[in-house]
């Protein structure tokens, strides 16, 4: 079984992503700036702007600006509470763009250490509660995915990548099922 229609799918929808727009807010005074084909006018310290997030992590990287969505770290660490807390045979509800943001995060954390040393015990933990999250809804997923019937809000309770592994396994499940106990 290749893994190519998921990665090409995960690509797919990260390019997405990284189109839509996020609130940063500017750190300090700059001037007219050039990120590809977006033109930033002069700007002063405290002014908000939303931007595309592939040119929000540029000016973040550079340490020109700030953004103002909540803070990742509490964000994973909420998903992980609602998800022990649903639990161990019912899903909570987690962002579309969760596992997004996560490959986002993991890979500039990966690479904050070079720049702030100070980042690293909180990169770590972050990824620990990531990983601890995924495995969590893997095994939920799996357990659902081997029902008969699984619940009908089962799509809405998945990100779009979970639920591309659920229907994968389902339907593997199920022809398993329709050769071994029905002959067909």
């Amino acid at each position: 079984m290749s893994d190519q229609p998921v990665i090409r799918a995960i690509r797919d929808r990260e390019f997405a992503y990284l189109l839509t727009g996020t609130r940063l807010r500017f750190k300090q005074k700059i001037p007219r700036i050039d990120i590809g084909s977006i033109h930033l006018e002069p700007m002063n310290e405290g002014d908000t702007i939303d931007l595309p997030r592939w040119v929000a992590e540029v000016l973040v990287e550079m340490g020109v600006c700030e953004n103002q969505e909540e803070n990742f770290s509490s964000e994973v660490f909420k998903a992980v509470t609602r998800e022990k807390i649903a639990g161990s045979d019912q899903l909570s509800t987690l962002r579309p763009d969760f596992y997004l943001k996560v490959r986002r995060q993991l890979f500039f954390g990966a690479q904050a250490p070079n720049f702030r040393p100070s980042s690293i015990p909180e990169f770590e933990k972050m990824r620990t509660l990531v990983y601890d999250l995924v495995a969590l809804r893997l095994r939920k997923i799996l357990s659902l995915a081997t029902s008969l019937s699984p619940p009908t809000d089962i799509k809405e309770k998945l990100t779009p990548e979970e639920y591309q592994i659920f229907d994968s396994v389902y339907g593997l499940l199920h022809s398993w099922r329709s050769i071994v106990m029905e002959g067909k």
